[in-house]
């Protein structure tokens, strides 16, 4: 049992020994000719000898955690093709878990730890790159990205050429751009161009890696909710794509390789708690919450961190765990690797780790009250047990 459930019951964490979206990934830049990156192989043979093949495709269905694989597409290609289940990384959001993918690094040490952080004095989104707080922050996103992306890109550094595939609106964005390396850039417009420019790439002889990541499913769950029936349509539309592909993979030697960067869950409009409604508990914070409305990081003010985290278990304990945030740093759950030096820092003083059902949100001047129907990033397990899809050819 991971030493946090004895505080949180019920909860799931990342094994980084060789179950977790950090452990493929090391075992596939060995097998495409890339660096060690020092972490444990992924479990089992699901991925063993795949550098043999002309081609590798890593996709990366944003949201399509386990849960919602069996439950919107039990009779999909997809499920059918499914050869295991991983964990994602801690937290189990874009942010972290994508990032990972792109380097190879664990949150730990490429540092971004949520949707929303702490660096330096301001409160930053660092995929979109804008600073919530301070308002009025003269913050570039370029010079954001220049002083927060640390981790070096892992596809230009494989044994092969690599193209790095993301929808048109965020293929130029200073993430994307960094993250991609030396690596081609391909923007698309749907998925139906994605699948379609990729499998045109396939019919070249040229051994490649090819990285097609699809945000699509996740943008509509968060929208519609994770069980919604516009979800489950646009599965089986990706489905439908990914049986294509596949016949074209046949032909050309190409290995699939199909993942998600974290699961969901619901929602529900009745528990969203705002922590700024208490004056007295969030007059206690130094600045606002950073993380995510089902993780979020509280910055306490000097002296205060005691007291804040006695009384926010006694007025919020129905609602989720609060911890001091030392304790997930000493059980590890951002993952192994020299630690970013900042990592300390944006964990904050304490954690709010939010119970089934819940989230907790603070809404500063300005702002629109966040609702969603669907989220991601606690430790529920379904939000944090993803599938791991493959098919080879000749198998």
């Amino acid at each position: 049992m991971h030493a946090l459930q004895a505080y949180c019951p019920g909860t799931a964490w990342p094994d980084y020994q060789g179950g977790s979206l950090l452990n493929l990934m090391q075992t596939l830049s060995l097998e495409l000719g890339g660096p060690d990156l020092g972490h444990a192989p992924l479990r089992g043979d699901a991925l063993a000898g795949i550098g043999r093949h002309r081609h590798v495709c890593l996709i990366l269905i944003d949201g399509l955690g386990e849960a919602q694989l069996s439950r919107l597409g039990p009779d999909s290609q997809l499920r059918a093709l499914q050869r295991a289940t991983l964990g994602s990384v801690f937290p189990p959001t874009t942010a972290a878990a994508v990032v990972t993918v792109m380097t190879g690094r664990a949150p730990a040490e490429h540092g971004l730890i949520g949707w929303h952080l702490l660096h330096g004095e301001e409160i930053i989104a660092p995929l979109p790159l804008y600073v919530r707080h301070p308002r009025g922050s003269a913050s570039a996103p370029q010079a954001l990205a220049d002083s927060l992306f640390r981790a070096p890109p892992l596809f230009d550094r494989l044994g092969r050429r690599a193209v790095y595939a993301q929808p048109a609106f965020i293929n130029d964005s200073p993430c994307s751009r960094y993250h991609a390396g030396a690596c081609e850039r391909m923007a698309y417009r749907d998925p139906a161009d994605a699948f379609a420019q990729l499998a045109h790439r396939l019919a070249g002889e040229e051994p490649a890696f090819h990285y097609l990541y699809l945000p699509q499913l996740d943008t509509l769950m968060h929208e519609k909710g994770p069980e919604s029936d516009e979800a489950r349509q646009l599965l089986a539309e990706l489905d439908g794509h990914f049986a294509v592909l596949i016949a074209t993979a046949a032909r050309h030697d190409a290995a699939l390789v199909a993942i998600a960067d974290h699961g969901f869950v619901a929602a529900p409009e009745a528990q969203w708690l705002d922590l700024n409604a208490d004056a007295e508990l969030y007059g206690l914070l130094a600045r606002p919450l950073s993380g995510e409305t089902r993780l979020a990081y509280c910055h306490v003010r000097p002296g205060q961190a005691e007291r804040f985290i006695a009384l926010a278990g006694e007025r919020l304990g129905h609602a989720c765990w609060v911890l001091p945030s030392r304790l997930l740093l000493e059980a590890g759950v951002f993952g192994p690797g020299p630690a970013h030096p900042d990592l300390a820092r944006r964990c904050g003083d304490a954690v709010l780790i939010a119970k089934p059902g819940w989230n907790i949100r603070d809404i500063l001047p300005g702002e629109k009250a966040l609702r969603l129907a669907g989220v991601h990033a606690g430790a529920h397990p379904d939000e944090a047990a993803i599938p791991l899809i493959v098919y080879r050819p000749g198998q």
